[in-house]
Protein backbone atom coordinates (compact mmCIF):
# COMPACT_ATOMS: atom_id res chain seq x y z
CA UNK A 1 0.00 0.00 0.00
CA UNK A 2 2.93 2.34 0.82
CA UNK A 3 4.83 1.25 -2.45
CA UNK A 4 1.72 2.20 -4.42
CA UNK A 5 0.75 5.69 -2.83
CA UNK A 6 4.81 6.70 -2.99
CA UNK A 7 4.44 5.30 -6.55
CA UNK A 8 1.13 7.79 -7.17
CA UNK A 9 2.39 10.83 -6.01
CA UNK A 10 5.81 10.25 -8.03
CA UNK A 11 3.75 9.92 -11.19
CA UNK A 12 1.34 12.93 -10.37
CA UNK A 13 4.79 15.12 -10.07
CA UNK A 14 6.36 13.51 -13.58
CA UNK A 15 2.85 15.34 -14.78
CA UNK A 16 2.61 18.37 -13.33
CA UNK A 17 6.05 18.44 -14.59
CA UNK A 18 5.24 17.33 -18.19
CA UNK A 19 2.29 19.84 -17.72
CA UNK A 20 5.15 22.27 -16.31
CA UNK A 21 6.93 21.94 -20.02
CA UNK A 22 4.18 23.38 -21.67
CA UNK A 23 1.87 26.01 -19.30
CA UNK A 24 5.22 26.19 -16.83
CA UNK A 25 4.17 30.07 -15.85
CA UNK A 26 0.75 28.98 -15.01
CA UNK A 27 2.30 25.81 -13.03
CA UNK A 28 4.49 27.42 -11.05
CA UNK A 29 2.09 29.70 -10.08
CA UNK A 30 -0.75 27.14 -8.90
CA UNK A 31 2.44 24.64 -7.53
CA UNK A 32 3.73 28.04 -5.20
CA UNK A 33 -0.15 28.82 -4.84
CA UNK A 34 -0.43 24.99 -2.92
CA UNK A 35 2.47 25.09 -0.88
CA UNK A 36 1.61 28.11 0.92
CA UNK A 37 -1.99 26.74 1.40
CA UNK A 38 -0.31 23.77 3.04
CA UNK A 39 2.33 25.93 4.76
CA UNK A 40 -0.61 28.81 6.05
CA UNK A 41 -2.82 25.50 6.89
CA UNK A 42 -0.16 23.92 9.13
CA UNK A 43 1.14 27.48 10.99
CA UNK A 44 -1.78 29.67 10.66
CA UNK A 45 -3.42 28.38 14.46
CA UNK A 46 -0.20 29.17 15.96
CA UNK A 47 -0.97 32.90 15.86
CA UNK A 48 -2.50 34.98 18.27
CA UNK A 49 -4.64 36.09 16.12
CA UNK A 50 -4.66 34.90 12.08
CA UNK A 51 -6.64 36.89 9.36
CA UNK A 52 -8.57 35.49 6.96
CA UNK A 53 -7.13 34.95 3.47
CA UNK A 54 -3.97 35.90 4.83
CA UNK A 55 -1.00 33.63 3.87
CA UNK A 56 2.70 32.30 5.01
CA UNK A 57 5.40 31.10 2.64
CA UNK A 58 8.10 28.49 2.77
CA UNK A 59 11.40 29.16 4.94
CA UNK A 60 9.24 30.64 7.32
CA UNK A 61 11.15 31.24 11.19
CA UNK A 62 9.07 31.75 13.86
CA UNK A 63 9.15 32.20 17.51
CA UNK A 64 6.25 32.45 20.13
CA UNK A 65 3.99 33.47 17.43
CA UNK A 66 1.81 33.30 20.23
CA UNK A 67 2.32 36.76 20.40
CA UNK A 68 2.00 37.72 16.93
CA UNK A 69 -1.36 39.13 15.09
CA UNK A 70 -1.91 39.24 11.30
CA UNK A 71 -5.06 40.89 9.76
CA UNK A 72 -6.67 39.93 6.20
CA UNK A 73 -5.53 39.34 2.99
CA UNK A 74 -2.27 39.69 4.70
CA UNK A 75 1.33 37.94 2.92
CA UNK A 76 4.65 37.09 4.57
CA UNK A 77 6.88 35.96 1.87
CA UNK A 78 9.22 33.37 1.72
CA UNK A 79 12.16 33.00 4.40
CA UNK A 80 10.91 35.45 6.44
CA UNK A 81 11.84 35.73 10.30
CA UNK A 82 9.08 36.65 12.82
CA UNK A 83 10.11 36.74 16.48
CA UNK A 84 9.03 37.73 19.91
CA UNK A 85 10.31 37.24 23.50
CA UNK A 86 9.20 37.71 26.48
CA UNK A 87 11.72 39.34 28.39
CA UNK A 88 11.57 40.75 32.16
CA UNK A 89 9.38 44.11 32.50
CA UNK A 90 7.96 42.79 29.16
CA UNK A 91 6.23 39.61 29.92
CA UNK A 92 3.34 40.39 27.51
CA UNK A 93 4.88 41.61 23.61
CA UNK A 94 2.69 42.36 21.49
CA UNK A 95 3.24 42.43 17.45
CA UNK A 96 0.45 43.53 14.98
CA UNK A 97 0.61 43.09 11.48
CA UNK A 98 -2.46 44.78 10.12
CA UNK A 99 -4.96 44.18 6.79
CA UNK A 100 -3.49 44.07 3.45
CA UNK A 101 0.12 43.93 4.59
CA UNK A 102 3.04 42.43 2.24
CA UNK A 103 6.13 41.68 3.88
CA UNK A 104 9.20 40.93 1.26
CA UNK A 105 11.10 37.90 1.43
CA UNK A 106 13.85 37.65 3.91
CA UNK A 107 11.81 40.12 5.90
CA UNK A 108 13.32 39.91 10.63
CA UNK A 109 10.59 41.63 12.75
CA UNK A 110 11.71 41.13 16.32
CA UNK A 111 10.07 42.25 19.55
CA UNK A 112 10.26 42.16 22.88
CA UNK A 113 7.83 45.16 23.38
CA UNK A 114 5.66 45.92 20.67
CA UNK A 115 5.83 46.60 17.03
CA UNK A 116 2.53 47.65 15.30
CA UNK A 117 3.02 47.50 11.45
CA UNK A 118 -0.71 48.94 10.20
CA UNK A 119 -2.83 48.40 6.95
CA UNK A 120 -1.65 48.64 3.80
CA UNK A 121 2.53 48.55 4.21
CA UNK A 122 4.48 47.09 1.23
CA UNK A 123 8.20 45.97 2.36
CA UNK A 124 10.89 45.03 -0.12
CA UNK A 125 13.11 42.27 0.61
CA UNK A 126 15.68 41.98 3.57
CA UNK A 127 14.13 44.92 5.99
CA UNK A 128 14.47 44.77 9.32
CA UNK A 129 12.13 45.54 11.94
CA UNK A 130 13.10 45.51 15.59
CA UNK A 131 12.33 46.90 19.04
CA UNK A 132 15.15 45.40 21.11
CA UNK A 133 18.92 45.33 21.22
CA UNK A 134 21.32 42.71 23.07
CA UNK A 135 22.32 44.50 26.12
CA UNK A 136 22.68 48.25 26.86
CA UNK A 137 26.21 49.06 25.01
CA UNK A 138 27.53 49.54 28.21
CA UNK A 139 31.04 49.69 28.99
CA UNK A 140 30.73 46.99 32.11
CA UNK A 141 28.86 44.66 28.67
CA UNK A 142 32.01 44.57 26.91
CA UNK A 143 33.42 41.56 28.26
CA UNK A 144 30.11 39.71 27.80
CA UNK A 145 30.04 37.94 24.44
CA UNK A 146 27.04 39.76 22.14
CA UNK A 147 25.07 36.82 22.12
CA UNK A 148 24.61 36.40 25.66
CA UNK A 149 23.93 39.73 26.66
CA UNK A 150 20.09 40.49 28.01
CA UNK A 151 18.04 41.13 25.32
CA UNK A 152 16.40 44.40 26.29
CA UNK A 153 13.24 46.58 24.90
CA UNK A 154 14.49 49.77 23.48
CA UNK A 155 11.24 51.14 23.01
CA UNK A 156 7.59 50.49 20.59
CA UNK A 157 8.12 50.46 16.78
CA UNK A 158 4.67 51.63 15.12
CA UNK A 159 4.50 52.13 11.18
CA UNK A 160 1.60 54.10 9.78
CA UNK A 161 -1.09 52.99 6.99
CA UNK A 162 0.15 52.61 3.40
CA UNK A 163 4.09 52.88 3.86
CA UNK A 164 6.05 51.34 1.33
CA UNK A 165 9.06 50.18 2.75
CA UNK A 166 12.13 49.86 0.13
CA UNK A 167 14.70 46.57 0.46
CA UNK A 168 17.21 46.19 3.14
CA UNK A 169 15.54 49.01 4.96
CA UNK A 170 16.41 48.60 8.76
CA UNK A 171 13.65 50.24 11.71
CA UNK A 172 15.32 50.63 15.00
CA UNK A 173 13.48 50.57 18.06
CA UNK A 174 11.73 53.62 19.14
CA UNK A 175 10.81 54.90 15.91
CA UNK A 176 7.36 55.92 14.52
CA UNK A 177 7.06 56.52 11.02
CA UNK A 178 3.70 57.89 10.12
CA UNK A 179 0.63 57.30 7.01
CA UNK A 180 1.52 57.37 3.74
CA UNK A 181 5.46 57.80 3.82
CA UNK A 182 7.99 56.05 1.62
CA UNK A 183 11.53 54.32 2.93
CA UNK A 184 13.91 54.78 0.12
CA UNK A 185 16.15 51.31 0.01
CA UNK A 186 19.12 50.81 2.25
CA UNK A 187 17.48 53.38 4.73
CA UNK A 188 18.42 53.31 8.33
CA UNK A 189 15.69 54.64 10.28
CA UNK A 190 16.75 56.12 13.90
CA UNK A 191 13.73 58.81 14.54
CA UNK A 192 10.56 59.49 13.91
CA UNK A 193 9.15 59.70 10.18
CA UNK A 194 6.57 62.36 9.37
CA UNK A 195 3.41 61.05 7.69
CA UNK A 196 3.49 61.60 3.47
CA UNK A 197 7.31 62.27 3.29
CA UNK A 198 10.05 60.47 1.32
CA UNK A 199 12.97 59.80 3.28
CA UNK A 200 16.26 58.24 2.18
CA UNK A 201 19.50 57.53 3.82
CA UNK A 202 21.91 56.63 6.68
CA UNK A 203 20.39 57.94 9.21
CA UNK A 204 17.20 58.37 7.19
CA UNK A 205 16.80 62.19 6.45
CA UNK A 206 13.96 64.08 4.36
CA UNK A 207 14.19 63.63 0.86
CA UNK A 208 10.54 64.92 0.01
CA UNK A 209 7.41 66.00 1.36
CA UNK A 210 4.55 64.84 -0.61
CA UNK A 211 1.92 66.93 -1.48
Amino acid sequence: MKHRVLSAIFRLGCIMGYIGRIIPDKLNFVTNLFIRGVITGSKGYMFKHFGKNSKLSQGLTLVNPCYISIGENSSVMRNSVLESYKVEGHENPNMIIGNNVHLGEYCHVTCVEGVEINDGVLTGRFVLITDNSHGNNEARELDVAPLERAVVAKGRVIIGRNVWIGDKVTILPGVTIGDNAVVGANAVVTSDIPANSVVGGIPARILKMIK
